[in-house]
């Protein structure tokens, strides 16, 4: 039916057709690419610690899993909150998949120590089974996040009465999909996601 459809156009105007035959192939290929490695993780190893206080070597860790990676911290009145409800929509949709996890990697590892992220984790009533929020000291942290291409832009300081700092961030709109063997498959934004898309790319990476 379809090559019926070319070959009509065709008949009529070869051009029409040359270009309906490159605009077929573009989709074609696009629709790879999106899935493409951008990235290879493979070499790289990073000392963080989860919301636990487990060490965890990041993201060897996790090799062997499919990961979805966000980028938050607790102190973020905006966009995280949305990021952090997102992923748990999609982690409840995909409860029996079992080489499939997700990580928050906390950009302010000055105040998001373990004992902060676990009550984050259980204030957004987040699955921790196959949930990991991850810290660790400022250097570790600012190097996987250039690795992962995620920026941010901390405010000046204010303090309260009592010392306490209060500041925000300024950060990159973005959750990652890693694959189990530590590629970068593809990159979404955060706050805006589109699930069912998201969904399905995890089911391919994960049928891989």
């Amino acid at each position: 039916m379809i090559m019926n459809v070319i070959w009509k156009i065709n008949s009529r105007s070869p051009l029409l057709f040359i270009g309906l035959a490159i605009g077929m192939a573009g989709a074609l290929l696009s629709g790879c690419d999106r899935l493409s490695v951008k990235k290879s993780m493979a070499d790289e190893s990073y000392e963080l610690v989860d919301q636990n206080g487990s060490p965890v070597q990041f993201p060897d860790a996790y090799s062997g899993n499919v990961m979805l990676v966000g980028y938050v911290y607790t102190h973020c009145p905006d966009i995280c909150p949305m990021i952090t409800y997102n992923m748990r929509d999609i982690q409840q949709e995909l409860l029996d998949e079992e080489e499939f996890m997700l990580v928050s990697i906390s950009f302010d590892p000055e105040r998001d120590t373990p004992e902060i992220l676990h009550q984050y984790a259980e204030n957004y009533k987040l699955d921790q089974e196959n949930w990991k929020l991850l810290t660790g000291n400022t250097e570790e942290v600012d190097e996987a996040l250039e690795t992962l291409e995620i920026n941010t832009l901390k405010s000046p300081t204010s303090f309260d009465d009592d010392g306490t700092a209060r500041y925000f961030i300024d950060h990159t709109d973005r959750v990652t999909l890693i694959d189990r063997s530590g590629n970068v498959r593809n990159t979404y934004v955060g706050s805006k996601m589109n699930q069912e898309q998201i969904i399905s790319d995890i089911h391919k990476v994960l049928t891989e």
